[in-house]
């Protein structure tokens, strides 16, 4: 509780109330407001001290949980040319092998990444073979393929290139979306690209094949804005749209046409954050939020809708989506944030629900707003190290 106020002993040892009264009454308005501040600053302490205390019992149970159960897992070990690819905000980018990466516990803190300033945060996330192509479209919608070995080679906290520099952005130009091309291991075909106001386009892959031309038009802002997001498909699957409020719709492939259409309807303060190609029913999706939450969502409890376009339905209870990634048993998942802090978590550690939740803690953010997210497929017969 707060300390003793002067006032409370001085109405002891005096008639307070008389001497008031005694007053002129310029003198009691003043003192009358004078003591309605007293009390306001008085419960503003006692909230400040509340808070406080709540705040130190929060950190005592984390710290008891984390003694509870360790941060580290046996860690799965792929091959050695398997890289983490990591770009900012600003376009500075690095790989860094996938295996200096340990496996966590989901909801710790994670590892610091890539080094950048205060104000270029992290934006994109990627894994792939050093040998592939990384595919990158501009905030103009202009493509660019670069070799994913290009990019330096780094530790766990290690600092960047700039592409907007080696590929000679204009002013303002800046990395929208990225998709990882690995020729030799992923036979998909088919290229989606979803902008941010929820038009979708289809392309087969030969169209950002070895041969493309640094800067070739692929995503018109005019028609749908800027793009958001990027995904490989076989041409016959169905495709997940994911909005920032929370709202997903899925419909078949095959209905988009040669120009594109209206995958997703969007309102002025909304946009796409996820596009997922999936199989069917039997799949399932990581959803994650901007404050740390996920949930794995089963797509046989998320309808297929017959057209696209449509406006949505909630699919996971949150009004700040961070991002989606088809999933399995036995896989794991990357996470990062803004200020770069990434975590790489078991997917089984997230219930699956076939219903609209707000999900498990994933990563505690502390202040920090989660900014992208990959899958991961462990290699066959991969065993699991301690880290």
């Amino acid at each position: 509780m707060p300390d003793s106020d002067p006032l409370d002993s001085l109405k002891q040892d005096i008639d307070y109330d008389k001497l008031i009264t005694q007053a002129s009454p310029a003198l009691q308005r003043y003192i009358r407001t004078m003591e309605m501040e007293n009390a306001r600053l008085r419960q503003e302490l006692l909230e400040l001290r509340q808070g406080a205390a709540r705040r130190q019992r929060a950190e005592t149970a984390r710290e008891a949980r984390a003694e509870a159960a360790p941060a580290s897992l046996p860690t799965v070990r792929y091959p050695a040319d398997v890289m983490v690819l990591t770009i900012t905000q600003g376009g500075m980018a690095k790989r860094t092998p996938l295996n200096d990466y340990s496996t966590q516990r989901r909801g710790g803190v994670g590892v610091f990444d890539i080094q950048s300033t205060r104000d270029d945060l992290v934006a994109h996330l990627a894994v792939t073979r050093a040998s592939a192509s990384l595919l990158l479209l501009s905030s103009r919608g202009r493509a660019f393929r670069i070799p994913v070995d290009s990019l330096p080679l780094t530790e766990v906290r290690g600092r960047g290139a700039s592409l907007p520099e080696r590929l000679l952005f204009t002013e303002e130009e800046t990395v929208a979306a990225v998709l990882a091309l690995d020729d030799e291991q992923d036979p998909r075909n088919t290229v989606l690209i979803g902008t941010q106001n929820g038009w979708l386009r289809s392309l087969h892959r030969n169209y950002v094949g070895p041969r493309l031309q640094p800067g070739t038009l692929l995503s018109d802002p005019k028609r749908g804005g800027p793009p958001a997001v990027l995904t490989l498909s076989d041409g016959n699957s169905e495709v997940l749209m994911v909005l920032r409020s929370g709202l997903g719709y899925r419909f078949s492939e095959r209905l988009i046409s040669r120009e594109g259409v209206r995958g997703i309807q969007t309102r002025p303060d909304d946009y796409v954050v996820g596009l997922v190609s999936i199989q069917g029913d039997e799949d399932e999706v990581l959803l994650v939020t901007a404050d740390g939450q996920g949930t794995r969502r089963q797509m046989a409890g998320f309808a297929n809708n017959k057209s696209p376009g449509g406006q949505g339905k909630a699919i996971m209870k949150s009004d700040a989506l961070a991002g989606a990634a088809r999933v399995h048993n036995g896989a794991e998942a990357l996470c990062i944030s803004g200020f770069a802090k990434i975590i790489r978590f078991a997917v089984d550690e997230v219930p699956a629900k076939s219903g609209n939740v707000q999900g498990v803690n994933i990563l505690d953010t502390r202040g920090d707003s989660l900014a992208a997210l990959v899958g991961l497929t462990p290699p066959a017969g991969a065993l699991a190290e301690e880290a």
